[in-house]
């Protein structure tokens, strides 16, 4: 007879007395009406009809005699009486913790592999003698966890009692996956996981198991996130579709029984993540639960759960664990089945984003810039998705900038002159410049290329909103996203007069006062300190910082048949600016900038000397800007990679001596 399972102990305890006693009186009550209906004198018709009825009650009481006895005592247990008390019983797997699990049991295999064997000694003793001489251990299957599973037994008879788990029950769990792959040891060892991962709450709930030792807790968290994906290939095995989704097949009676466990493992897994303190270990659960994303889909919640989870990681852990956090939500927003799920991923990731760019420090940076560069991958997964994310960010940013200009108040300022709103703008320079740009090499247009209009307008309001010196780090930044959109799309913006603007401000057109302050970190500063205003420091910085822009941006320019034409007027002003502007270091910049622009005009009127096409003809325009830019020898190029070298140089003597500008300060 097979092993009664844990369900059906706890019915024949509590209601199976309750359910005799029903059955009983129910018949009672059927004998009773039976002979009252006999005490009356029936009719001919009567007589025949109830000859009739008792044939058939005859022939129904013979087959459920017959089926009762091909019945064993669990199925007896699981038959028909049971419907009448479904919702008692719904509300008891609703209460119990461990019942989410018992459907794991059905998919083992010992206890019915155990009952052949002993049948197969009467009906064929001589092979079975064969077996006991040559193959034992087929025999013995199933008996090598009797210790084990005897102790397990005799302590889930007493419900009440919690189970202390030692590191010789876990190696036994370990070796029945191994070999049997099974999945009442899977159901054990996720009972202990769960158990483990909530250990020390304040209003711990009742777990089946306790956890005592923490080298047994180690263990057993790594066996279990090591050995959930190796279970679950085998019995649920999935394929994976040219489109990035996985197939798992869940009509099939092993999805239905090991649902539970794949709801529990992934439940299991966000605790860990939100208490584990040790990174080794919220390592290896976001590298291991990486493998179980194929199975994840089936349940919204737990995913929603799974992938705010692995968000906090993003932004909060090392190095390492952000990329494998970022990995799994990449695999888990690429393999979405739903829109829903889709927008979800892109929206906490980008909410998650600018969360965490409010404060902008030098030990700040480089995370900051990691997560711009990991996020805007997701962007790229799922073109119209990102597409809707974007136009409805971007749309935000422009109502943002709109209101500040209308009601110009205080608050409407404070919403737009801030890191967050800088970070977003930065944020989708990078989306529309890696997703046009990849578009571009593939020859497919981009879904994303009609947002760069809307993105630069509302980043040149932003720029001349305050035209105040103070604000001019606040342009640099902008400006250098402008110019990383121009590079990877080709669209032209006019950077030009905003830097012009800046050369023609106070902070160059006045004498500078001298002060012993100590140089800015422009990299981590939007609005510079009042004392720096009109200082020499300061206008020594914005002629390097904006020489350098006004550099990248000709650069940009310099293959294109029209930079003749193009840098006239530029020439024009930065030679005004030089005959009147008291500043050294501004006339140390401009000069070589306007020898190289002149260097580079003459060199594309060289280029274009032969050109038989007219200015019309844009595949033939677009044909020598693509030749003049594989050959990189424009002078402009060339002096914008030996000014990326120096800058690297200074940057580091800089780092050593800058001033971090604080928010009270600022």
């Amino acid at each position: 007879m097979a092993k009664a399972t844990k369900r059906t102990k706890k019915f024949v305890k509590n209601k199976l007395d309750a359910a005799l006693q029903q059955r009983r009186a129910a018949k009672k009550k059927t004998k009773y009406v039976r002979d009252k209906s006999k005490e009356r004198r029936p009719s001919n018709d009567e007589e025949d009809n109830d000859e009739e009825d008792e044939e058939e009650d005859t022939a129904v009481g013979h087959e459920a005699k017959a089926d009762q006895a091909g019945m064993s005592v669990d199925d007896f247990l699981r038959g028909g009486f049971q419907e009448g008390m479904g919702d008692e019983e719904d509300e008891e797997e609703e209460l119990d913790n461990d019942d989410d699990l018992e459907e794991v049991e059905a998919l083992d295999d010992e206890d019915e592999h155990a009952q052949d064997l002993a049948k197969l000694a009467e009906t064929d003793p001589e092979f079975f003698k064969y077996l006991q001489e040559n193959d034992k251990d087929l025999l013995k299957f199933g008996q090598g966890d009797d210790d084990i599973d005897m102790q397990e037994d005799e302590v889930e008879a007493e419900e009440d009692e919690e189970r202390v788990l030692t590191m010789e029950m876990l190696q036994q769990w370990q070796r029945q996956l191994l070999r049997h792959r099974s999945p009442r040891a899977l159901r054990r060892l996720l009972l202990a996981f769960r158990a483990a991962v909530h250990t020390g709450e304040k209003e711990e709930s009742p777990q089946a198991y306790r956890i005592d030792d923490s080298a047994v807790f180690a263990k057993l968290v790594l066996t279990t996130l090591k050995y959930m994906p190796m279970v679950m290939e085998h019995h649920v095995p999935y394929k994976k579709g040219a489109d990035g989704h996985f197939k798992v097949p869940t009509h099939t009676p092993k999805w239905h029984a090991l649902y539970r466990p794949v709801r529990s493992y992934f439940l299991s897994v966000v605790q860990l993540l939100r208490t584990a303190a040790e990174p080794d270990m919220v390592y290896a659960a976001l590298t291991e639960s990486a493998k179980m994303v194929p199975y994840l889909h089936q349940d919204r919640r737990v995913t929603r759960d799974y992938v705010r989870a692995l968000l906090e990681q993003w932004a909060n852990g090392e190095d390492r664990i952000r990329l494998a956090a970022f990995s799994c939500v990449y695999v888990t927003t690429a393999s979405a089945m739903d829109e829903d799920m889709i927008d979800f991923c892109l929206k906490s990731a980008y909410h998650t984003l600018i969360r965490h760019t409010r404060q902008t420090k030098p030990h700040t940076l480089e995370a900051i810039a990691l997560m711009k560069n990991t996020a805007c991958e997701l962007f790229t997964l799922h073109p119209e998705a990102s597409y809707q994310q974007a136009f409805g960010f971007i749309r935000q940013l422009a109502i943002s900038l709109r209101n500040c200009l209308k009601l110009k108040s205080q608050e409407q300022f404070q919403a737009v002159l801030n890191w967050p709103y800088v970070h977003c703008l930065d944020f989708w320079s990078r989306v529309l410049a890696k997703t046009c740009h990849t578009d571009t090499e593939q020859g497919v247009p981009s879904h994303m290329r009609p947002l760069i209009y809307p993105l630069v307008q509302v980043a040149l309001g932003v720029v001349r909103l305050v035209p105040m010196s103070r604000y001019y780090p606040l342009r640099l930044h902008v400006l250098q996203a402008m110019l990383r959109l121009m590079e990877a799309t080709g669209v032209y913006i006019p950077l030009a007069p905003l830097v012009l603007e800046v050369w023609e401000s106070p902070e160059f057109q006045r004498k500078a006062k001298g002060a012993t302050l100590k140089p800015l970190d422009l990299e981590t500063t939007f609005r510079a300190p009042a004392a720096y205003v009109r200082t020499r420091i300061y206008g020594d910085q914005l002629a390097e910082e904006f020489g350098y822009i006004m550099l990248e941006f000709l650069a940009s320019q310099s293959a294109h048949i029209s930079f003749p034409e193009l840098v006239i007027p530029i020439t024009v002003q930065m030679r005004r600016l030089l005959k009147g502007s008291p500043s050294v270091r501004l006339s140390e910049t401009l000069r070589p900038l306007l020898d190289k622009i002149q260097q580079n005009a003459t060199w594309v009127t060289q280029q274009r000397a032969n050109v038989e096409f007219a200015p019309a003809d844009q595949q033939q325009v677009d044909a020598f800007l693509q030749k003049a830019q594989s050959e990189t020898k424009a002078p402009l190029q060339q002096a914008l990679r030996l000014a990326r070298k120096v800058r690297e140089q200074k940057r580091r003597l800089l780092e050593k001596t800058a001033h971090v500008v604080d928010d009270d300060e600022a």
